[in-house]
């Protein structure tokens, strides 16, 4: 008998290796690199819409607050028509919706009535700066204007601190060209000293030129930036860059030149994302709906659907058409033959059977034949000589009783018989 093996057992693994000791300094390690690992904080992170509702450092909140603060009644809309007061200043501050043809029309007519409008370049208000004759082109740095208290004009070398909105020493910002010639009177808030950059540094010959701008409009005035980083948060609240200054002197000169001062401020919420905005659907159905060209693509649309489903395979094969066939007029003859043939009732039978030619040759005449059946053979036969047998044998099935096998004959007999006249 053989003895059992005895039970081996690996070598114990090193007290390092061990999983008592490898996920505790592992989580310990991942939690170290969590903490100590230096976060980038980028100033221009976070919502980027110039909204009044957004706090961060790129919204417009300040704008908005600093507004109410100094006086005027400021309100947010959130419908696309602007509101009904003539006299109201609209705020419409670099829209992430784009303006619509008709939106744009009414902001414009609202200025030439006798409102205000107060304007921020972007993506989606281009086709109202192309109305003002405006397009933004020119990059230079800003140029703020002189502040009387200590904290800022104490040392005019230090003025530019570090914003964090610019890589650069300053802030750096868009300026206009005009497209067309200029009004009369334009009013300058903001300017920009433009020059050619290299890596930050002004190369060549500088020259000013504008970054927020009034001028009349109609009846009612218009202020510009072409900036939009003027009205942001984080801009605003450096006393260097005097941002703020120049926006409230813009609102000023909007307030002013009407016949009443135009104290209400609204901002446009609905052009920045904000309200009740129609979903693709609703937006499809209304270009279906309500324009020459949507409609004639439905018309399309709904044609080539009925095509489709008209040439489609269908799940279901349709059944094909029963077709009854009409049962020949003297079908019945050999069963008829048959019956009377079991009971030898040949005379009956003949009788029917030389009755129902009778009925269908009448129909093909107009006339009415009164004579007997025996009498109206007789004449077929004179008509047609070649049907003198099976005439015969017909009068004969009529007087006189069959045998079994010529009575089987008297079938076949009324049927030459009516193909025969039928053919005539």
């Amino acid at each position: 008998m053989t003895a059992p093996k005895p039970e081996t057992r690996g070598t114990p693994a090193a007290w390092w290796a061990r999983p008592v000791v490898v996920i505790p300094t592992t989580l310990a390690l991942a939690l170290g690199v969590a903490v100590l690992t230096p976060q980038l904080n980028d100033a221009r992170s976070g919502d980027a819409r110039l909204s009044t509702l957004t706090d961060g450092p790129l919204g417009a909140r300040l704008l908005y607050d600093l507004s109410e603060r100094l006086g005027w009644t400021v309100s947010r809309r959130m419908a696309a028509e602007p509101v009904a007061d003539p006299t109201a200043i609209q705020a419409v501050l670099s829209p992430v919706v784009a303006l619509r043809n008709r939106e744009v029309h009414a902001l414009l007519e609202h200025a030439r009535n006798g409102g205000g409008l107060l304007v921020a370049a972007g993506a989606g208000i281009d086709q109202l700066l192309d109305s003002l004759r405006l397009s933004t082109a020119t990059i230079g740095y800003a140029l703020p204007r002189e502040r009387t208290e200590e904290t800022c004009a104490a040392e005019p070398e230090a003025r530019w601190r570090f914003t964090s909105l610019w890589r650069a020493s300053r802030p750096v910002l868009l300026s206009f060209d005009w497209r067309g010639p200029a009004p009369n009177e334009v009013v300058t808030f903001l300017e920009v000293e433009a020059a050619t950059f290299s890596d930050s540094t002004p190369t060549g010959q500088q020259r000013r030129v504008s970054a927020l701008i009034g001028f009349n409009y109609g009846a009612g005035r218009v202020v510009v930036a072409a900036d939009p980083d003027i009205f942001r948060t984080d801009a605003m609240r450096e006393c260097a860059n005097t941002f703020d200054v120049a926006a409230v002197r813009a609102l000023e000169f909007l307030r002013d030149g009407g016949a009443t001062p135009r104290t209400q401020l609204v901002f446009d919420e609905y052009h920045q994302g904000h309200g009740a905005h129609p979903g693709s659907l609703r937006a499809a159905i209304q270009y279906f709906s309500g324009t020459p060209t949507g409609r004639f693509f439905a018309q399309l649309a709904l044609a080539g659907l009925v095509l489709l489903v008209a040439l489609a395979p269908r799940v279901v094969p349709p059944a094909a058409d029963r077709r009854i066939e009409r049962r020949s007029p003297v079908e019945q003859v050999d069963a008829l033959a048959r019956a009377y043939e079991q009971v030898r009732a040949t005379q009956t039978a003949a009788q029917r059977l030389v009755r129902g030619l009778r009925r269908r040759l009448q129909r093909r005449t107009v006339t009415r034949d009164t004579q007997d059946d025996d009498h109206w053979l007789s004449q077929l036969a004179t008509r047609a000589p070649v049907l003198a047998e099976d005439v015969a044998l017909a009068r004969r099935a009529l007087n006189t009783s069959l045998s079994p096998s010529e009575f089987v004959e008297l079938g076949p007999a009324i049927h030459r018989i009516e193909s025969t006249l039928t053919r005539r």
